[in-house]
């Protein structure tokens, strides 16, 4: 593995699940395990130099299922009014460090390797840490997705339900796809559309 750059992670672990109705998904068992904890494994297995863990619904009950990895947890009070603010917050809490990248995750994301996550990271640093990084399965942008860190100040500047989609539209040029054959890099939980595609 060539990774070579510092590359800090954040995973958004703070929605409500409305459109799971009264159930949280990320508490919710997958084989025998929480939805969050399975989610946030294989980012903690790549070693990254730091991940935050973006809170809000429930953050309590997600805190204490994950009290067992080394992560920086951050609530976010403004989580009801959308994505955008939880990436928002997770940046900011990743900004001092001043990485070459921004590796960002979700929590609902259960069946993801480690090995797909290592292999964004390794493509990013083969680019340079130049190129927003993207793995795609069957032709599906799914996630990680690793920023460079000059696009921190404009992730920092998110705000309610707007994610990352329209950035990474306008920059379509430093836009790098990889092909992975792991679909468990793409949501399959209350919607098969990616959060910030």
């Amino acid at each position: 593995m060539n990774i070579d750059l510092t590359i800090c992670g954040i995973v958004l672990a703070a929605g409500s699940s409305r459109r799971m109705g009264a159930v949280n998904k990320l508490l919710m068992e997958v084989g025998g395990e929480t939805m969050v904890k399975r989610s946030v494994r294989p980012i903690v297995e790549a070693k990254l130099e730091s991940v935050a863990v973006v809170t809000g619904f429930e953050y309590e009950k997600i805190q204490s299922l994950l009290n067992g990895y080394e992560l920086r947890f951050v609530f976010n009070e403004h989580f009801l009014e959308g994505m955008g603010t939880s990436l928002a917050v997770g940046v900011e809490a990743i900004s001092a460090i001043e990485p070459d990248g921004i590796l960002v995750s979700l929590g609902d994301l259960p069946y993801l390797r480690k090995e797909s996550v290592l292999a964004v990271m390794e493509r990013f640093c083969n680019l340079g840490g130049e190129k927003i990084t993207i793995p795609v399965h069957s032709g599906i942008p799914g996630h990680p997705i690793v920023f460079p860190f000059r696009y921190a100040e404009e992730l920092k500047a998110l705000k309610g339900d707007q994610g990352a989609r329209h950035l990474i539209r306008r920059e379509e040029d430093s836009v790098a796809k990889l092909e992975l054959n792991d679909f468990g890099i793409k949501r399959d939980v209350d919607s098969p559309n990616s959060l910030l595609l």
